[in-house]
């Protein structure tokens, strides 16, 4: 660009140079009134060539092809705020999903005879909730026969719906608990998940869908202090959480 720049003043250095020599040699041929319309005519060039010049370098200015980019810039912001519309709309079909298919696991516990038990979408994740009344002898982690024909309902409906994981999670009171086998609430609502678990595998849930938590007494939704407390802080939660697609991306997995 710098050589270019060059070569335009070397041209219109030797232009002007040219001009007035010739100006100078009709000056000395011509009448004095011829004068004055030559010098006009001298003016005019030595404009032009200003012009030419000013064009050259403002043609060449950084500032005209940084405002060339502003419009780009601008559009790429008002592009990036229009985004997150994309997840919205799956999370909002997610949950229709979910609201259906907790509309079906009612009819399946209703045939079943179970009454202590819950079932809601919360969080984009649908939670069934079953009491220790129905579900365990009290200290313990082995199934009572009592709850065992409602999970094999639940194990079958489940296989009806792959796209979902399984998380069960044991959780109990605040009343301490030292034994062999339980050392702390910790080891028995551990153990008491994986029961919930193993029963759903035996009933032919694929074991990968599956994950198992214990929460101990850590995760009440009772008061500890009242006997009515308690008993709802013993229970055992499975929950159905839509499982994220391979070619899904970070959005579209809630």
């Amino acid at each position: 660009m710098t050589t270019s720049k060059n070569l335009i003043s070397e041209l219109e250095i030797s232009e002007l140079k040219r001009l007035r020599q010739k100006r100078q040699n009709l000056l000395e041929e011509c009448e004095p009134e011829d004068a004055g319309l030559w010098a006009m005519l001298d003016i005019m060039t030595l404009l032009l060539a200003f012009f030419i010049m000013l064009y050259s370098s403002q043609a060449h200015m950084p500032q005209a092809l940084e405002i060339k980019h502003v419009p780009t810039k601008i559009r790429q912001s008002v592009e990036s705020v229009k985004t997150p519309a994309k997840p919205m709309k799956k999370s909002y079909e997610s949950e229709l999903d979910l609201l259906t298919i907790e509309d079906r696991l009612h009819q399946v516990m209703k045939k079943s005879n179970i009454s202590n038990y819950s079932v809601k979408v919360t969080e984009n994740r649908l939670v069934l909730t079953l009491g220790e009344d129905i579900s365990f002898p009290s200290g313990q982690a082995e199934l009572l026969d009592y709850i065992k024909p409602a999970l094999t309902d639940m194990a079958s409906f489940f296989i009806t719906e792959p796209g979902y994981r399984i998380i069960v999670a044991g959780h109990t009171d605040n009343t301490p608990i030292h034994t062999s086998r339980f050392p702390s609430n910790w080891e028995l609502s551990a153990a008491r998940a994986m029961s919930v678990a193993r029963f759903l595998i035996d009933c032919r849930v694929a074991p990968e869908r599956i994950n198992i938590e214990g929460f101990g007494q850590y995760r009440p939704i009772g008061d500890n202090t009242h006997f009515l407390g308690r008993e709802a802080n013993r229970r055992v939660e499975i929950s159905l959480v839509r499982e994220a697609k391979k070619s899904e991306n970070y959005y579209d997995s809630f």
